[in-house]
């Protein structure tokens, strides 16, 4: 049993950054061990690379200090603050419809679609978790997240944990 839980809920950066982040990594790494002028250039890249790999949202639940904290994690700097909760009341995801228009200097292309969102509610707030456009993908993640909590819950304290998801959706996609 943990008295503490910690949900990585995104990534700061899309992947075609991690991707170059890798790149920078490597080109610092080249830097480093055959220029050795340019050392400290190599140095710079691998600390931005590193940076864009380490940036992520994260979401820490204290069961027995009864805090949560929503944060920007940076290379192990916390960015956000510590909040006091009563109860969990609950998870619930809701669809959000969106509109994509892409322009080119030829053609104009709009895209429609619906992205599922799943949050978790402290006392009276809400706290966004994941978005997909795959209403599976989030029950899925949900559903982890929700095992997390029913199976860490400490006796030593009074928190009340509701984590049954509700699903304010539509469509039984």
């Amino acid at each position: 049993m943990k008295s503490r839980i910690n949900i990585t809920t995104g990534y700061y950066f899309p992947f075609g950054a991690m991707i170059f982040g890798g790149c920078l990594i490597f080109l610092g790494l080249v830097l480093i061990l055959d220029f050795r002028p340019w050392g400290w250039l190599g140095l710079l890249l691998i600390w931005a690379g590193f940076t864009t790999f380490t940036a992520r949202y994260r979401l820490t639940i204290n069961l027995v200090k009864q805090t949560y904290h929503d944060y920007l994690w940076i290379s192990g700097f916390k960015q956000g603050e510590k909040k006091h909760f009563d109860a969990i009341t609950g998870m619930y995801i809701n669809e959000n419809p969106y509109t994509q228009t892409v322009n080119s200097r030829t053609s104009t292309m709009t895209k429609h679609g619906i992205e599922y969102n799943g949050y978790i509610r402290f006392d009276d707030e809400d706290i966004h978790l994941l978005s997909d456009d795959s209403k599976s993908k989030v029950m899925r993640k949900m559903k982890k997240i929700q095992q997390l909590l029913q199976g860490n819950i400490v006796s030593s304290t009074s928190i009340q944990i509701n984590s049954e998801i509700g699903d304010h959706t539509k469509s039984e996609n």
